[in-house]
């Protein structure tokens, strides 16, 4: 049985515990996945990712990937199932050659990828959208997958 005075103590604390207002919990910094390419930044969208053929210029060669997807998928994996994405899309400003921008995904999630990535860039190149917004946007899609 609790003494009077630990009743006591017990209520003055729940009161103060309950009259305290709660701390709401921190909203979640966003965070980019993948590697950017310092060649594009806001002030040069217009002169990379936004000219016509640019991404070609840029894009691994596919003895890159294929080395690189042979590495990062399990041994015995049908090679010809996934494809090597870019976290952050060429045509969003992403690395072309850096490991940690690159990974194999299924074929089916690479298409509906493609339809993002596609609107992503169409507004960035159209000023809807900035750069940064366009990276931040395609990082919360992939880091969903």
């Amino acid at each position: 049985m609790w003494s009077l005075r630990s009743q006591w103590i017990a209520s003055v604390l729940l009161a103060s515990a309950c009259s305290t207002p709660a701390t709401p919990a921190p909203t979640p910094t966003p965070v980019l996945i993948g590697a950017l390419n310092p060649a594009v930044t806001q002030a040069t969208v217009k002169a990379t990712v936004c000219r016509p053929g640019w991404t070609a210029t840029i894009r691994p060669p596919a003895s890159y990937t294929n080395t690189l997807k042979r590495r990062q998928l399990p041994k015995g994996a049908d090679l010809k199932a996934y494809e090597e994405d870019h976290l952050i899309p060429l045509a969003l400003g992403g690395a072309p050659r850096d490991p940690a921008n690159l990974r194999p995904i299924p074929l089916d999630r690479a298409k509906r990828d493609d339809v993002v990535e596609t609107r992503l860039h169409r507004q960035l190149c159209a000023g809807t959208i900035t750069l940064a917004q366009a990276q931040l946007a395609i990082s919360q899609v992939k880091a969903g997958e």
